[in-house]
């Protein structure tokens, strides 16, 4: 029996067999160029928005869809950071830091924005509000947001913000308050539309920083926003997302309570799935898409093979890649499903 998308997702965050390893590729700005637009309008523009997340899906039928373009700034943008335009194929990016010379005091009073024109906190709400109302029945539906540690790192700048931590731990912790606080308002609104919520800590990579800051300052703050997600909406479960060495955080996103981790080809499969068994945390095997970009075929067949291997009886596992490129061509992405269901 073929199921429909949703149905497939429901069965493997349940640990039941699927009819098929379900598919799911992070197609952020790529989905600009599925209609012919630079990511920097479509990120700002809420049906654009929407009509790349629904053409990616009639083009892929991938099993979870996320609705965003500009993932990482829309939250930081708000708050005060500079961000750029987005020429041609790339991504909008952070410009200034507001808070690089700020006293605590001036923290303090880092005010939470509302959803505004001078803002683009209700461009993505309105665009998953029309994606989840064309095909949310058919297929689980994200919204894309920043989390409270990245959007701090934007705000004091990556390099102050760790000597905070040294010199100054109060200070990072009364910031992340408030990034966290901003966090829930958003999350709320974007649950509001029916839509799951995907947290991206970019900047809580490993080695960036060390396990042990990732324990005080990520863990914490991501578990408040989750549980007020999982105490009032009805949606698809949360995530928090990033890359890196995932295997020093298992503990750690099992305590956030994240319902999906993204892993790398090469990580520890025997400790992440010990370490999982019992919960209903999905796991996303990913590989490099450069390589579906740049059509380096032999090596993607062998990084496929070895999540084959190592994901081999669980019944929780997705094929995935890291963000999808926006030069990538959509027969590229294509074969790479082709390659992946067929493994």
């Amino acid at each position: 029996m073929t199921l429909t998308n949703r149905q497939r997702m429901d069965r493997a965050v349940e640990g039941q067999a699927p009819d098929r390893v379900p598919f799911v590729p992070s197609v952020y700005e790529h989905g600009a160029r599925l209609i012919d637009r630079p990511p920097g309008p479509v990120s700002r523009d809420p049906e654009l928005m929407a009509q790349a997340a629904l053409k990616a899906y009639e083009l892929y039928q991938h099993d979870i869809v996320t609705v965003g373009i500009d993932i990482y700034n829309i939250e930081p943008e708000a708050l005060g950071c500079e961000v750029s335009k987005g020429e041609n194929g790339s991504i909008p990016g952070v410009k200034t830091h507001p808070l690089a010379y700020a006293s605590a005091l001036e923290v303090d009073r880092l005010s939470i924005p509302q959803v505004g024109k001078s803002n683009r906190l209700g461009v993505i709400e309105e665009a998953c509000q029309r994606v989840y109302g064309e095909i949310g029945e058919r297929v689980w539906v994200y919204a894309c947001m920043s989390g409270p540690f990245s959007q701090a790192v934007e705000l004091r700048g990556f390099e102050q913000l760790v000597m905070d931590t040294l010199e100054d731990p109060p200070l990072v912790h009364r910031l992340l308050e408030r990034t966290t606080e901003f966090t829930k308002q958003q999350a709320a609104r974007l649950s509001e539309t029916g839509c799951g919520v995907n947290l991206y800590e970019s900047w809580a990579t490993i080695p960036l920083i060390t396990p042990a800051m990732f324990k005080e300052y990520v863990v914490p703050y991501n578990r408040k926003v989750i549980e007020m997600i999982v105490g009032n909406y009805s949606t698809e479960p949360a995530a928090v997302i990033m890359g890196g060495n995932i295997d020093v955080l298992v503990d750690f996103f099992i305590e956030v309570g994240t319902s999906l981790m993204a892993v790398d080809y090469k990580a520890d499969f025997d400790l992440i799935k010990a370490r999982t068994a019992g919960t209903d945390i999905i796991i996303r095997g990913c590989v490099d898409p450069k390589l579906i970009e740049h059509e380096e075929w032999d090596t993607l067949q062998e990084s496929i093979d070895q999540l084959a291997g190592k994901s081999r009886d669980m019944n929780n596992f997705v094929w995935g890649c890291g963000c999808v490129t926006y030069d990538t061509s959509a027969e590229n992405l294509l074969r790479f499903k082709d390659m992946c269901l067929s493994a």
